[in-house]
């Protein structure tokens, strides 16, 4: 606890207030926020303030809905009052943020940096404001906010759970207290009566509503009337299925409503008002018979008009006023938008019409981001595709994916890499190894590092060097500089202008082995073709690469139209790539050119028996991934796994090194015509599959971008993505359809990499077969091209082919059985599937908006992305990177940048 504690305070914050004397706080006219924190209580750091609907309408309506004169109000309020209380409606609201200091004496259980909403209204919470509101627009009753909050010994706080987005947990917090005594007066009246009640709820699709008939449904309710205002609310309550009679009616008009009510069973037992608007007393009170009870959980009640109006209407009703506490209240109001879909979507409907129709923002970011976003909200859109994507929010999302990937292709192109260098070494023709297996190229690079650096490239001095005698070719000068046999020198003028067209000449061979093998890919395909729908990828990975070929053969004759060799574990934090043709390896096969060589050759005889193309993948990751690159256009590979954020997250590779070596490596696909997997499923297997879904679309955009900026097609864009969700999550596999969905319409010419569930697989291998086949299933329906054939003995061994057998089996008859029935899957306009990929979506344009603010790399330092701490300073082959200086020269970078267009059929010398 910073400074001196005071004495133990009043539990019930009398301490904080200044006037007048002798009233608690909620009655005060002002309290004091800024005294130094007394032993029990608790200082919170703000992030959101949460208006009540009353509260904000009024100031909305008192304003003629400006936006600037709303903040500048709530500003003024908690300025002069010391906390939000709203002196007309008497109303305030919530708030969330993080515990930032604790008495010693608190008994509220939260400790600092817990991340907390106040269930105590701010009509009573001290308050300061630091920011002015600054990042709100003043349309919506959600606010982005900076100060400190303060909580008594006898507030109430809840954990934000993990598992519901903030915004969705704040909206449901707010109006906890409305199920908790609709589920406990339900109860009371089936205690006394004997008989379970007829309840009514006006304002039915809202916050409180909705959560309020789910209540009590729970409790026993035996019919359920929800009244809405107009037809948009009813139906939205229709489709949710949580009222037996929908009744659109004005519920200030008694008479009117008490005739709908009439016509559909009379009055009930227990009316519950949840409406934001004034005048709704009588009305409630008319729908209650006679023994009834009405409870106002409006903060626009009038409670005289209440009292008043029964007794004129000769009502024996009870009248209850909604206490926002109960012992338990917050997870009973969480639970049941967690378990209730028609709770969950209209929650999601009116988070989505909040954010859509005002434009406010749900995080706080930069004014020039702010109103560019808004703009895009308030323009009108045509929504596309299945799920109706905004395709200004979209725009928006891509937009901002090149903000924030910009700085890191700058920095990429400021910078080499010891890989860098020594894969243009490999692409002007130099392999082998010493004696004690470190490649030529590792000797060579080292040797020029160590006499000159790598500012200016290696090109310069290795040919320069060789032009003036001091080897016969790249391998001699190689082990002779091994031997200390050689000085390196930058040469200048004329002597550089020669290193230079010579290093072009011998790289742009390399180029034209890789052309070549590019255009046999195509004559191939041409000859045998390829796969009907989606290509069904098959993992192999023994260790020996000729047990490998056998399975793989094996795999390809029962269906597998990708065999991915999963490299050797570890080999990513090789700092060399391995030579020759390998029988070892732990969990995978080590990648070599040789073992590339030997795979590609036993596919292309597979194929030629099959009459049927089948692919080869592997890894270009790791700290080799520029010379890996080399490789893979060299031998024909068909795909690479090749993702920078992967070794930087799981693999603990610096940042730098990795971007600098990820543009250099997918400038080679692109040339090669190789189509890149990324590594977005990685991040499901450690961040909740729901919480982290939008860090998945975020990645996906900003992958995009980098990988079309290095010059790679829609077509070579194998974005990746996963069945990853927990399965015992209520509507897990709708979600899942969503998730896979959203990947497709956002990228509808890639073809996307559909990863099979990893994460929740028990070992129960019929409980994983069946997942397989809904992963199988939702991939048909979403037309995913690139499917990984998932295995039921996950978790327990390697598989075995009998397995594989098995899990191919499950791919054919789900591929088969549906058919196109992905030209019949169409979600309902506004439903859940399309409720999900719309918040998503928002999510991530909300992630890129704070990673533009603060930076890639910080945000990766920040663990934005899988749960993993990242920075830029740190992790495996810092020492690998330079700056390049003036003067620096890569004829390897140089052919690539102008290769963008590539048309392999057509290539020019150019001259340096």
């Amino acid at each position: 606890m910073n400074g001196a504690a005071r004495e133990p305070s009043s539990p019930l914050g009398l301490h904080r207030v200044v006037e007048p004397a002798g009233v608690l706080p909620q009655a005060a006219r002002r309290l004091d926020p800024d005294a130094p924190l007394h032993e029990d209580e608790v200082r919170v750091d703000v992030e959101h303030l949460n208006l009540d609907a009353a509260s904000y309408r009024q100031l909305h309506e008192a304003h003629g809905g400006d936006g600037e004169a709303v903040r500048e109000a709530v500003c003024r309020i908690v300025r002069e009052r010391g906390k939000m209380h709203n002196p007309v409606t008497g109303s305030g609201g919530m708030l969330i943020g993080t515990v930032a200091e604790t008495g010693p004496r608190s008994p509220l259980g939260l400790k600092p940096g817990d991340r907390v909403a106040s269930l105590v209204s701010l009509t009573l919470t001290p308050l300061t404001l630091t920011d002015g509101l600054r990042d709100w627009d003043g349309l919506s009753e959600r606010a982005p906010a900076r100060g400190h909050a303060v909580l008594f010994g006898r507030s109430i706080a809840a954990a934000l759970p993990a598992d519901l987005p903030d915004e969705l947990s704040l909206a449901v917090l707010d109006v906890c207290g409305a199920p908790a005594l609709t589920a406990r007066t339900v109860a009371d009246h089936t205690a006394r009566t004997g008989v379970t009640p007829t309840v009514a709820v006006l304002g039915a699709a809202g916050k409180s509503g909705s959560l309020a008939l789910a209540a009590a449904r729970r409790a026993g309710a035996r019919r359920l009337v929800g009244v809405v205002p107009d037809a948009a609310e009813e139906a939205a309550l229709t489709r949710s299925d949580l009222a037996d009679t929908v009744v659109r009616a004005d519920a200030r008009d008694a008479v009117a409503l008490g005739e709908r009510l009439a016509d559909c069973g009379g009055p009930v037992d227990i009316t519950v008002v949840c409406t934001d608007v004034p005048g709704c007393e009588h009305a409630a009170i008319l729908a209650t018979r006679d023994g009834g009870t009405v409870i106002f959980f409006s903060m626009a009640t009038s409670f005289p008009a209440a009292a008043l109006g029964a007794e004129g209407l000769r009502a024996d009703v009870t009248m209850l006023i909604g206490n926002g506490y109960q012992p338990g209240h917050a997870q009973q109001a969480l639970d049941l938008v967690r378990t209730n879909p028609g709770v969950r979507g209209l929650f999601d409907r009116r988070l989505r019409r909040e954010d859509t129709s005002v434009g406010a923002p749900a995080v706080s970011r930069s004014a020039e981001s702010r109103s560019a976003l808004d703009s895009v909200a308030h323009r009108p859109a045509t929504p596309t595709g299945k799920l109706g994507l905004d395709p200004q929010l979209v725009s928006r999302a891509r937009e901002l994916a090149v903000r924030a990937g910009r700085p890191v292709v700058d920095l990429a192109r400021s910078h080499t890499t010891v890989a860098v260098e020594r894969a243009a070494l490999r692409l002007a023709g130099l392999s082998g190894a010493d004696a004690e297996g470190i490649p030529w190229a590792n000797r060579l690079v080292d040797a020029v590092r160590d006499q000159v650096g790598l500012e200016h490239g290696v090109a310069l001095p290795v040919w320069h060097a060789l032009r003036t005698g001091a080897g016969r070719d790249l391998t001699d000068l190689a082990a002779r500089a091994t031997a200390r046999d050689v000085s390196f020198r930058l040469p200048e003028g004329a002597e550089a202008t020669a290193a230079v067209r010579t290093a072009h000449r011998a790289m742009a061979g390399g180029l034209s082995v890789i052309d070549t093998r590019r255009r046999e890919r195509e004559r191939l395909v041409s000859r045998w073709g390829g796969a009907r729908g989606p290509l069904v990828y098959l993992i192999v990975a023994t260790g020996d690469i000729y047990e490998d070929i056998r399975q793989a053969a094996a795999a390809a004759r029962g269906g597998a139209d990708v065999i991915a060799v999963i490299r050797s574990t570890g080999q990513s934090l090789l700092d060399y790539v391995p030579h020759g043709a390998t029988r070892e390896g732990y969990a995978g096969t080590y990648a070599t050119q040789e073992n590339f060589r030997l795979m590609r050759a036993a596919l292309d005889e597979v194929s030629a028996e099959l009459g049927r193309y089948i692919r080869l993948t592997n890894y270009a990751s790791g700290l080799c991934m520029p010379e890996i690159a080399v490789l893979a256009g060299f031998e024909r590979l068909d795909m690479m796994l090749n993702d920078s954020m992967y070794g930087i997250l799981f693999r603990d590779i610096n940042p730098v090194r990795t971007f600098v070596d990820q543009r250099f490596s997918r400038q080679l696909h692109a040339r090669a015509g190789i189509v890149i997997n990324t590594g977005e499923d990685n991040y499901l297997t450690t961040a909740d599959a729901v919480q982290a879904a939008h860090t998945v679309t975020a990645s996906q955009l900003l992958n995009e971008y980098f990988g079309k900026e290095a010059g790679l097609s829609d077509a070579q864009l194998g974005l990746g993505h996963a069945f990853e969700i927990d399965p015992d999550l209520p509507d897990s596999f709708r979600m899942e359809l969503s998730h896979a969905l959203l990947a497709r319409e956002l990228f509808p010419d890639a073809p996307l990499k559909w990863m099979p569930p990893t994460r929740h697989m028990t070992g129960d291998v019929f409980r994983g077969y069946l997942l397989n086949g809904f992963f199988n299933l939702a991939g048909a329906l979403t037309r995913q091209d690139i499917l990984l054939v998932g295995m039921m003995t996950e978790a327990v061994v390697t598989p075995f082919l009998s397995d594989r057998d098995l899990a191919l089996q499950n791919v054919r008859y789900v591929r088969e059985a549906a058919g196109a029935l992905e030209e019949d899957f169409r979600p309902a306009p506004g439903g859940m599937i399309a409720r999900r990929a719309d918040h998503v979506l928002r999510e991530a344009v909300d992630l890129l908006e704070r990673i533009c603010d603060r930076g890639l790399l910080d945000a990766i330092a920040a663990g934005t992305f899988g749960g993993m701490r990242r920075p830029v300073d740190g992790g495996r082959g810092r020492d690998g990177v330079a700056e390049r200086a003036p003067g620096y020269r890569n004829p390897a970078t140089e052919l690539l940048e102008k290769s963008a267009d590539f048309d392999c059929e057509g290539e020019g010398e150019d001259q340096p």
